[in-house]
């Protein structure tokens, strides 16, 4: 049958001993105490064992050389061993063992027994004897549960000889030993210096492991749960009547301008030739039966510079001024009809244009005048005219590259990345808008190449809330919801919807809300200070919504956690969902 050997730490108290019991699945166990470990020099605590593995049926074996320990042993009613190969000697085999080998235990030097009590593998010293002096003794035993019943029911002379004989071989030893030449002070002296300097440094590192040194990081993960939030809220226009906890938020906007260059292509054409000219004949007619001109009061035609005169689609303009007068007789007409008196005079003119096709022969008749009672005609050939065809700029070309600049969105990003973190973007108030075009060449100017640039002015703008003010609506709107042992933790996925340029007065507000218990830095550490690490993991772990407790320590010995509130770190973080 196995046994369980538990090897009891200085820091271990009479409940980490319980506690090992309890949990221990052998029904031997073996309990192996340090040097001068105090808890087991206590009655009390050896009859709790006692009584412990007599409630858990199981068999608890002291192993030890102290001849104080056995006897607290055997009075509390726990076996003991020398070592864990040796047969456990019951208590009521130490009580009838012979007074003489109990004194002989008191006497046994204390550095002898700590030495082979430290040994989990060595062999007893009543095997060391043999070979000096054959002396009868037991066969090493494991320590089961079935050897303590076969030992109970034999007698323990056995036992008793072989404790008689260990103790006379070493009374024998440490005679011999005392013959030696005793060392002198001298000689001693620097052991005794080490000896002291090993012992400040050993206090010094006990003092810097055990009270400097120990620090401990507590993590704690807190599972929350999400909840869509999704209300009503009112969109202002004035900081004065914005009311954040009453879902009243400030709409305030984001503006950027731009100058978007748009090269378009210029369509028009012009030919920049040599313009041609010539001389035109004008007629002015005056009536007979409608005139009341006289020589004081003459009827007057005028023919302004820059009248235009048309034969088909030549138009040919005057250079000069001329002006036309009656008096309203025969002798003054140019030609006489039986109603009409007509007076001429020949005028300059050019070509409204370039071009070889103003280069005209005469023509009589079938010529469009622009001033009212006055007909034209050319008596001589027009002359003069060159084609130089050239592009130039339209009206169309530059509306044509409006709704070009129109389509090009180029400033949205650069709009959305001058949002500031603090800011959530409305993205349905987005809007651009295309202010003055200007066209380079003008309209009607010449292109070089046929290239042209429309310069436009483009402001974007898109309107944004206040990220904070959103939240404390939000909180103060789920906290009269939650508990009193619940809070929020996380509050994203901000989002507006049903946003309305013409009626900016009201939107939905959606968010997702992480909810969960309220674990503070402070409750932490109040339930973890001066406990024993796994205490705490029990501690916080048993509240409502902790998943998971961490406790990392500085060094591997520290096990528990410091008291020093300097020393002990906190890290509370959300459990991903």
């Amino acid at each position: 049958m196995n046994k369980d050997t538990y090897y009891i730490e200085p820091e271990d108290d009479i409940t980490d001993i319980i506690n090992h019991l309890k949990s221990s699945k052998q029904k031997v166990v073996a309990l192996v105490p340090p040097k001068k470990l105090s808890v087991l020099r206590s009655a009390i605590n050896l009859k709790l064992i006692a009584k412990t593995a007599k409630n858990l049926d199981k068999a608890v074996v002291i192993v030890t050389l102290d001849p104080v320990l056995m006897k607290l042993a055997a009075v509390s009613g726990l076996p003991f061993s020398k070592n864990l190969q040796s047969r456990p000697v019951l208590p009521s085999e130490y009580k009838d063992a012979p007074i003489s080998n109990k004194s002989s235990l008191k006497s046994q030097d204390i550095s002898e027994l700590d030495d082979v009590e430290e040994s989990e593998q060595g062999v007893s010293q009543a095997s060391k004897t043999t070979e000096s002096q054959p002396v009868k003794k037991a066969e090493p035993k494991d320590i089961t549960k079935d050897s303590l019943t076969s030992a109970n029911k034999s007698k323990s002379n056995l036992v008793e000889d072989l404790d008689s004989n260990e103790l006379e071989q070493q009374t024998e030893e440490s005679g011999e030993k005392s013959v030696k030449k005793i060392p002198t002070f001298e000689s001693l002296r620097k052991w005794i210096i080490l000896g002291v300097a090993l012992f400040i440094v050993l206090i010094i590192g006990s003092v810097w492991a055990f009270v400097l040194a120990p620090a401990a990081k507590i993590m704690v993960k807190i599972k929350t749960t999400p909840d869509n939030f999704s209300e009503n809220i009112t969109l202002v226009a004035a900081a004065d009547q914005a009311v954040n906890k009453e879902g009243k938020i400030l709409l305030e906007s984001e503006t950027l301008e731009k100058e978007s260059p748009i090269e378009f292509e210029a369509t028009g054409e012009r030919n920049d030739g040599e313009k041609a000219s010539g001389k035109l004949t004008l007629t002015a007619n005056f009536s007979f039966s409608t005139s009341t001109a006289s020589p004081s009061n003459p009827d007057r035609i005028s023919v302004p510079i820059g009248s235009a005169f048309a034969k088909g689609n030549l138009n040919y303009l005057t250079i000069v001024s001329t002006d036309f007068s009656w008096d309203g007789s025969t002798t003054s007409c140019t030609v006489r009809t039986t109603n009409t008196c007509q007076i001429r005079k020949t005028v300059d003119v050019v070509a409204f244009e370039g071009g070889t096709r103003f280069n005209i022969d005469p023509v009589a008749s079938g010529w469009q005048s622009s001033v009212e009672k006055v007909d034209a005609f050319n008596s001589s050939a027009f002359t003069g005219g060159t084609d130089k065809i050239v592009k130039i700029v339209t009206a169309s070309d530059v509306e044509k590259a409006k709704n070009q600049a129109n389509q090009i969105d180029d400033g949205k990003e650069e709009l959305f990345a001058k949002v500031k973190e603090t800011e959530l973007k409305i993205e349905a108030s987005y809007k651009k808008t295309l202010g003055d075009a200007t066209s380079s060449p003008a309209i009607g100017e010449v292109a070089a190449e046929g290239k042209a640039k429309l310069l436009a002015k483009v402001t974007y703008k898109v309107n944004v809330l206040d990220k904070s003010a959103i939240e404390e609506y939000i909180r103060t709107l789920v906290s009269s919801r939650l508990g009193e042992d619940q809070k929020i933790y996380e509050i994203g996925s901000l989002f507006i919807e049903r946003f309305q340029e013409n009626n900016a007065t009201s939107a939905k507000l959606k968010a997702i809300v992480k909810t969960g218990p309220e674990v503070t830095e402070k409750t932490v550490l109040d339930k973890s200070l001066g406990k024993k690490i796994g205490e705490v993991t029990t501690l916080i772990k048993s509240i409502n919504g902790v998943s998971e407790v961490k406790v990392d320590t500085s060094f591997p010995w520290v096990r528990s956690i410091p008291e020093d509130i300097n020393k002990v770190s906190v890290n509370i973080t959300i459990e991903e969902n």
